[in-house]
């Protein structure tokens, strides 16, 4: 039976064969799994190629250095993969013997082919994903895109471990950023976008012109309230803030300049247009046949959004309105329970779910993954006026992901900005007594995206879509494309949008990620076109050297020669790269190792031939070489979501 992970395999019986000894020379009971853990790669070859650290072998056995050199020499003298064992200062640096490894290596990709490096989930799970979810008020904006990217990824990779698993798009349609749209919309006589643009940028700027004059004549009123008070500073401050406003809807009158006088218009008329627009929201939230036009203009903008997903290669499963849940009656199950629940209490004069005595539970707070130094305050479960509040139906939303996907997790991939509510969410889980899914809903955090020079606001309209910048990055391709003379839109598509989900996905989520789009089109390195590059280069040379590899006559003896063996070794630690990314979900982990892959195999490709190779054995082994480079790169590529070209 072969070894599906190489590289773990090896590390495992290097450390097996060390426990069996550390318990032989000094009764130590340590578990191979420790021993593994402590295993290190040296930083320049010629140290070796795995390395053991004497020192931190002590806490498992009270020897000396030298005692300890002497029990970790004489447990892997005679392992059939190593060649040598130096010592070197307190390491105990071991060389492995390249031959036997890469016929390992080599027997594993021959049986497993296209399957090599497929992780697995040992428990096999039912996992909701939940992820984009934007407002239906303004197209998606670059931050969405990550947002997109990073759940497509998630999805691909717990799909490809043989998970159940369901993509979800939460539609938050009730909140008041809707019902500003809505009003805008119903101002203007329920208009249709202009021919060549998209609902969703087209009701987008219907939006901000919306709240930018409601918030314009909002000010008006209160300079103009200063202004009978005698409030000179107050006045000058207000006349500031309307002046960078009127700016703002400067902007938006290019874009759409017949609306925005029409809106100006008929918004001044209004006494008090928020209270209009709160009216709207409590009706739609009511299902009143007069809040019609809420529902009507989300989906409009909804439809944009999915043709943008579509664009990206992205989809879903599930479109989930939270108006629905409503209807349902999921949310007024909630409130019910809540009301009775134990910790239910107030807090500033609005019926909530009170926390501090659960926040006094370490036990409590370790389960739910509380942050630490995270204040927490209590959950308002309802408004002054009698409507919800959006976590208030977040707690329906995932009750319901949960039973109707019969799930035994549910990941919620959102901004890092939400953690507080996030948090909230999973302890009001628990004090209504859902234990099982407040233990098991997990906040998939990622910070922004920011384009250099850019500010972001999707109430002004000052946003950068994903749209324009997949439209922007098409158009570069295109124009290289035509430099060549072989254009194509369709691939030029497939190349820009998997240059962005690497850009997307090339950082940890963690941190904040600068968006450059000639950085993510460099073909020479680090971008999504560069590993699609060398996908491409690696099938065209077996393509010419007839497109089978001769496993039979492999020479692994030519193994242990410069960046082959670096290759090997790499291809070989693949399996393990991908398992462990599948259990931690840390896309630019992946994206790391398949960069290495693609610069040693281009490296080695300008420094000697392969297919012309003369010598029969050696042929066959680069030509393994080169299978195996395609392999992993087709698979890694697959679950970060790219396009695998085999021409490019």
């Amino acid at each position: 039976m072969v070894e599906k992970k190489p590289y773990s395999f090896l590390r495992m019986s290097i450390a097996e064969a060390v426990s069996k000894a550390l318990f032989s020379e000094c009764n130590s009971k340590v578990q191979p799994s420790q021993l593994e853990l402590l295993l290190e790669e040296p930083r320049r070859r010629e140290f070796g190629d795995l390395s053991f650290p004497l020192p931190r072998l002590r806490q498992y056995c009270g020897k000396g250095m030298d005692e300890l050199w002497k029990v970790v020499k004489k447990a892997l003298s005679e392992h059939p993969l190593i060649k040598d064992l130096i010592r070197v200062g307190s390491y105990s640096n071991i060389y492995v013997d390249m031959a036997k490894y890469s016929f390992l290596f080599f027997e594993s990709l021959k049986e497993l082919k296209e399957q090599y490096g497929k992780p697995f989930s040992s428990k096999k799970e039912r996992i909701v994903v939940e992820y984009v979810s934007a407002n239906p008020v303004h197209p998606l904006h670059i931050g969405s895109g990550r947002n997109a990217v990073i759940g497509d990824f998630i999805y691909r990779i717990l799909k490809e471990a043989g998970n159940e698993v369901e993509r979800r798009y939460y539609v938050d349609d009730v909140g008041l950023q809707v019902a500003y749209l809505a009003y805008g919309y119903i101002k203007l006589g329920k208009p249709q976008p202009p021919q060549g643009m998209k609902p969703d940028h087209y009701y987008g700027l219907i939006y901000a012109a919306t709240a930018t004059i409601v918030d314009i004549l909002k000010l008006k009123r209160l300079q103009a309230e200063a202004k009978n008070s005698g409030e000179s500073e107050k006045y000058a401050q207000l006349g500031d803030r309307i002046h960078r406003l009127l700016a703002d809807l400067s902007r938006l009158k290019e874009r759409i300049p017949d609306e925005v006088n029409r809106l100006m218009d008929e918004i001044s008329k209004e006494p008090d247009p928020e209270a209009s627009i709160s009216k709207l929201m409590r009706e739609y939230e009511l299902g009143l046949k007069s809040s019609e036009p809420v529902r009507e203009v989300a989906q409009k903008v909804i439809e944009g959004i999915r043709q943008t997903l579509a664009a990206l290669g992205i989809e879903m499963d599930k479109w989930d309105w939270e108006s629905d849940l409503i209807k349902e009656g999921l949310v007024d199950e909630v409130i019910k329970k809540a009301y009775s629940s134990p910790y239910f209490g107030e807090h500033k004069g609005l019926p909530a779910l009170v926390f501090a005595d659960l926040l006094k539970d370490e036990e409590i707070r370790a389960k739910l993954r509380i942050p630490t130094g995270l204040e927490v305050p209590p959950l308002i479960l309802r408004r002054s006026d009698g409507s919800t509040l959006y976590t208030t139906r977040d707690i329906a939303y995932t009750l319901k992901k949960f039973r109707e996907f019969k799930a035994d997790k549910v990941i919620n991939v959102i901004a890092v900005e939400q953690t507080l509510p996030q948090t909230q969410l999973r302890l009001a889980l628990y004090a209504l007594g859902y234990e099982k899914e407040a233990e098991s809903l997990y906040h998939y955090s990622y910070e922004m995206v920011n384009l250099p020079g850019k500010s972001m606001s999707g109430r002004r309209g000052a946003y950068v879509t994903v749209d324009e910048v997949i439209n922007m990055m098409t158009e570069v391709v295109m124009n290289f494309m035509e430099k060549r003379g072989e254009a194509s839109r369709s691939l030029a598509l497939k190349i820009a949008r998997s240059a962005f989900k690497y850009m997307m996905l090339s950082a940890s989520p963690s941190k904040m990620l600068v968006f450059d789009i000639e950085r993510a089109l460099d073909r020479k390195q680090l971008s999504g076109p560069y590993l699609q590059y060398t996908f491409a280069r690696a099938k065209s040379v077996l393509r010419k050297a007839g497109g089978e590899v001769p496993w039979e006559q492999i020479d692994c003896s030519k193994a242990d020669v410069g960046l082959r063996k670096e290759l090997i070794w790499l291809l070989s630690q693949y399996p393990s790269v991908v398992q462990k990314v599948s259990e931690e979900l840390q896309p630019e982990d992946l994206v790391a190792h398949l960069n290495k892959v693609s610069d040693i195999f281009n490296r080695w490709y300008d420094s000697e031939p392969i297919a012309k190779e003369a010598e029969v054995g050696t042929r066959a082994l680069k030509l393994a070489i080169t299978y195996g480079v395609s392999v992993v790169l087709e698979n890694g590529m697959k679950i970060l979501g790219m396009d695998v070209l085999p021409r490019i």
